[in-house]
């Protein structure tokens, strides 16, 4: 996010949406004592991958896209931009992620059957194309269902970007509407045909179907290109110099929604919450920190915000090999401290997690995005020089 300034408030939120993500994973048992709608709220973090998946097109959409909705960076440059963000940190996860799932694999199905299992669920969740598998969703390290689904919106976007420019940009708002609706769509149906049975509506039960619902690349879709139409209204709002203004409000009126939400709990049906429901909250606050964003931007901006903002993608990522640690530090500290406690193991997954997410971003993702962009840039750099020859061949 380097285009006329860094944005440092759209990090800084990357930061509480990941912390929202794993505080649903390990902090419910130790909020028991807590009042209900922050009992209710951390038990929709989930549905901060939402925001997530906006934020992630409203960015694409401000760093590639121009006035008229065209890329202004080569297919091949933005693939490479893409895998070199995302792909070392998903290694070095799935690498971590590796010893218990072959342990659980062995210990359920013996060692045959388990090679199997775990040769497929290897190559899906190395392919990125698990979250198309309901069963294999979630087989290796569970969050990187999300990346799978990115990485589709990834392969898909400079398609996007070639259609974006056919569009009315005064059709924008009717177009984000009938996105949303969109991606309601799934969930609506899911609720009225209840394919799972009755008892599969919530965040710890379900089926099949709604595996499919939830984490399905196209059925999260929708969240996505809000994310970039919202992304590409506000590049045009920018180049035309009227950025400036309500950020304050949009970005605190999003954010009161999302918590009022969450703090709901059982009063939004889950697969609502799950997908496409909180999207419009998501774009006006994504949209209001854009555009400054008050007081709320202003916290998100500081220094030690930004730099856990950065480290955020490190963090989600390593949140279950952090609980497996948490666990063998548990096994050791226990003649001295008492870490099987519910404050206890959350207090330990997060000191292990969120020091080592900056670590990690410093001396893996950083160093390794340079290396792997360096690497593939005779790939990109044939696709310049194969564009070249093409306009001198029509310009002849």
């Amino acid at each position: 996010m380097s285009r006329g300034g860094s944005l440092d408030a759209l990090t800084g939120l990357r930061f509480f949406a990941a912390l929202h993500v794993v505080l649903f994973h390990f902090a419910r048992p130790a909020l028991e004592p807590a009042p209900e709608w922050l009992r209710n709220f951390v038990g929709a973090g989930y549905s901060a991958v939402g925001v997530f998946f906006v934020l992630s097109g409203f960015v694409l959409a401000w760093n590639y896209l121009d006035v008229d909705g065209r890329m202004e960076t080569g297919t091949r440059a933005f693939l490479v931009a893409r895998a070199a963000r995302v792909y070392p940190v998903y290694l070095l996860t799935f690498l971590l992620s590796a010893p218990p799932t072959v342990l659980a694999s062995v210990a359920d199905n013996g060692w045959k059957l388990a090679c199997v299992k775990l040769a497929v669920g290897a190559v899906a969740t190395l392919a990125l194309v698990q979250a198309w598998v309901p069963r294999l969703t979630l087989y290796w390290n569970p969050p990187g269902w999300s990346v799978a689904v990115e990485g589709f919106f990834y392969a898909l976007f400079p398609r996007l970007a070639r259609w974006l420019p056919t569009l009315r940009p005064s059709r924008l708002p009717m177009l984000m509407g009938a996105v949303w609706v969109l991606g309601l769509t799934p969930p609506v149906l899911y609720l009225a045909l209840r394919p799972d049975g009755p008892g599969a509506l919530d965040a710890h039960s379900g089926g099949v179907w709604l595996s499919v619902v939830k984490f399905t690349p196209l059925a999260r879709l929708p969240e996505f290109l809000f994310g970039v139409l919202l992304g590409w209204c506000f590049v045009r709002e920018r180049a035309a110099g009227g950025t400036k203004g309500s950020g304050a409000v949009l970005a605190s009126i999003g954010a009161a929604l999302l918590v009022a939400a969450g703090a709901a709990g059982e009063w939004i049906p889950y697969p609502l919450m799950h997908n496409a429901l909180l999207a419009p909250a998501s774009g006006l606050l994504v949209y209001g920190l854009a555009r400054g964003g008050g007081w709320l931007g202003w916290g998100l901006s500081r220094p030690l915000v930004v730099h856990l903002g950065a480290a955020s993608y490190a963090l989600y990522l390593l949140q279950y090999p952090a609980g497996e640690a948490a666990m063998k530090l548990e096994r050791v500290l226990s003649p001295w401290v008492d870490l099987n406690t519910p404050l206890g193991w959350l207090g330990s997954v997060l000191l292990l997690a969120v020091p080592t997410s900056v670590l990690v971003h410093r001396y893996v993702e950083t160093p390794l995005r340079s290396r792997v962009r360096k690497a593939l840039q005779p790939w990109v750099d044939a696709e310049g020089a194969a564009g070249a020859a093409r306009t001198g061949v029509s310009g002849a």
